[in-house]
C-alpha cells in the first residue's frame, strides 16, 4: 500500500475539502471535477474502489484505476474504473528501468499479485486492448527479455500475440507464461499456494514467441530470496 501509494473511495473525499460555499472548496471541486475524480452530479467517480494511481515519468500522478471491491453491486456496474480521458502512466515504472527481465500483466491486480509473491519487475496493461505506446516505450527502453503473463482466455491470447508483435518488432526477446485455461495470474496465485513458487513455476516455462528455439538462459526467472516478498 505504501510503496504504490494504494487508496480505498470511500465517500469521504468531500469532508475532507475546505467547505464547497467557500472560494477555495469551490476551486477544488471544480478542479477535481474537471480531472473525473468527482461527477457533475458530485459522487465520487471512483466511490467503492481499491484505488491505484499511476504516474509519468516526472513521478506526477497521470491517471487513477478504480477496481470495484464489493460483489453485491447494482447488475450494469462496472467494476473496472478510469478517470476520462486517454490512457496515461506506466505502472512500477522505476523497477523496469535496470530489469533483465519483465513481466507485462494484462491488469494491475495481476501484476500487484506478482509483486506480492516477489516478482518486483512487473507493469501492467490497462486491459487486453489498452497497451498504450507509453507501455511500450517503456518497456523497450528496459532492453529486457520480456515475459507475457496476459490471462489465458481467447482475448488474453490475441492480446499476448500482438503485443509479442510489437515487442519482437524492436528487438526485445519475448514468451508467453501460460497458466491454467481460464485463469488469469490473480486467480492462479490464489488456488496454487504458495504463490511464490506457483508463479515461479510458470515464469520459468514460459514458452518462447518467437521463430524457431528460443535463447538459452530464456528460462532465468528465480524465485525471490526468503524475505523478498515481504519487503
Amino acid at each position: 500500500m505504501r510503496h504504490f501509494r494504494l487508496g480505498y473511495a470511500n465517500r469521504t473525499l468531500g469532508y475532507r475539502l475546505p467547505d464547497k460555499n467557500r472560494k477555495a472548496g469551490a476551486e477544488l471541486r471544480g478542479q477535481l471535477t474537471a480531472l473525473g475524480v468527482f461527477r457533475e452530479s458530485g459522487h465520487e467517480h471512483l466511490s467503492g474502489s481499491l484505488v491505484i494511481p499511476l504516474f509519468d515519468a516526472q513521478g506526477r500522478v497521470a491517471q487513477l484505476y478504480g477496481r470495484k471491491v464489493r460483489d453485491d453491486l447494482r447488475e450494469g456496474t462496472p467494476k473496472h474504473l478510469y478517470l476520462p480521458g486517454p490512457h496515461r502512466g506506466v505502472f512500477n515504472r522505476v523497477a523496469l528501468e535496470h530489469a533483465e527481465e519483465v513481466i507485462v500483466c494484462e491488469a494491475l491486480i495481476d501484476a500487484l499479485t506478482f509483486w506480492s509473491a516477489g516478482y518486483r519487475h512487473v507493469t501492467s496493461a490497462y486491459g487486453v486492448e489498452g497497451v498504450t505506446e507509453e507501455l511500450v516505450e517503456a518497456v523497450v527502453a528496459s532492453g529486457a527479455r520480456v515475459k507475457i503473463a496476459f490471462d489465458r482466455d481467447e482475448a488474453g491470447e490475441r492480446g499476448a500475440e500482438r503485443l509479442a508483435e510489437r515487442l519482437m518488432g524492436r528487438g526485445l526477446e519475448v514468451y508467453r507464461v501460460v497458466f491454467p485455461k481460464g485463469m488469469d495470474a490473480n486467480e492462479y496465485a490464489a488456488k496454487v499456494k504458495p504463490a511464490t513458487e506457483s508463479l515461479g513455476l510458470v515464469l520459468r516455462q514460459a514458452r518462447w514467441m518467437g521463430k524457431g528455439e528460443g535463447p538459452a538462459h530464456a528460462r532465468a526467472s528465480e524465485a525471490p530470496r526468503r524475505g523478498d516478498a515481504t519487503r
